[in-house]
């Protein structure tokens, strides 16, 4: 017993200072100490205690032939192992509830806010006002354009802006839309050029820079839609050249030579 103890202590300073090459001391403190292979530092035979280092550590290999090593030690390092990583699971499965929770509660909020403070009308025309495209771009970026003539006072301005807005997104990128604020600065050559008497005026130009029809006052999304169709498929096609459906107002059917319009950039 005593040696055994004195080996085991022997054994045990050998990995605290070298862990890996204490398996040829160990050899031979068995030879020194005559312990028989059938001893159960050794095991049984050779066969199984390979079989056994196939899966243990050189370090778990040398504390077993020490009779240090418990397969229950194992078992615990294997089960905290396994309890460790549901863990990080249920760790990253909160996290994930927690980010969803608070993009439910900004999306609610937002909508609320939205709900609680309604963009006016009159803000929407001055919104669409500040992404309007430019004058110069009438006739020359091969894209039919609308141009809208408008006024914060205007009833009628104001009850069209929604559908206007819904359109300008719906066509984004195949129609220019120009939006001329008639209190704002000097619009007279523009009106002029245009021939606008009345507002809400909407001029449906072509993609040569031929003002077709001026729609006036509160105009159907339909009916703006369906024009705006024609002129995107006759900017396309030019062999054919086909009628609006929905003509209202001919602003120019007594002045065709002022019907192209045309702005310096």
């Amino acid at each position: 017993m005593i040696v055994h103890a004195i080996r085991k202590m022997l054994i045990l300073a050998m990995l605290l200072v070298h862990p890996f090459p204490v398996y040829s001391f160990t050899t031979s403190l068995n030879r020194i100490c005559h312990v028989e292979q059938s001893s159960p530092l050794h095991g049984t035979n050779n066969d199984e205690q390979m079989n056994d280092g196939e899966q243990m550590t050189a370090q778990e290999r040398i504390l077993r032939e020490a009779g240090l090593w418990e397969e229950d030690d194992a078992e615990s390092a294997k089960a905290a192992s396994s309890s460790s990583y549901e863990q990080q699971q249920q760790e990253q499965r909160n996290r994930n509830i927690l980010v969803a929770i608070i993009s439910t509660f900004f999306a609610f909020t937002n909508f609320f806010w939205q709900f609680s403070h309604p963009i006016t009308d009159v803000q929407l025309l001055a919104s669409m006002q500040q992404n309007s495209a430019p004058i110069t771009s009438i006739g020359t970026n091969g894209k039919p354009t609308v141009v809208d003539f408008w006024a914060p006072w205007c009833e009628n301005c104001k009850a069209s802006a929604p559908t206007l807005n819904k359109v300008e997104e719906e066509y984004n990128g195949k129609v220019n839309f120009v939006m001329v604020n008639a209190d704002q600065g000097n619009p007279w050559p523009l009106i002029e050029a245009f021939g606008v008497d009345a507002i809400p005026h909407l001029a449906l130009v072509n993609s040569e820079g031929d003002v077709i029809t001026a729609l006036i006052g509160p105009t159907p999304k339909s009916v703006l839609e369906a024009d705006l169709d024609v002129l995107i498929r006759n900017s396309k096609e030019s062999d054919t050249n086909e009628d609006l459906p929905y003509v209202m107002l001919d602003v120019f059917k007594d002045a065709p030579n002022r019907r192209r319009v045309h702005f310096d950039q």
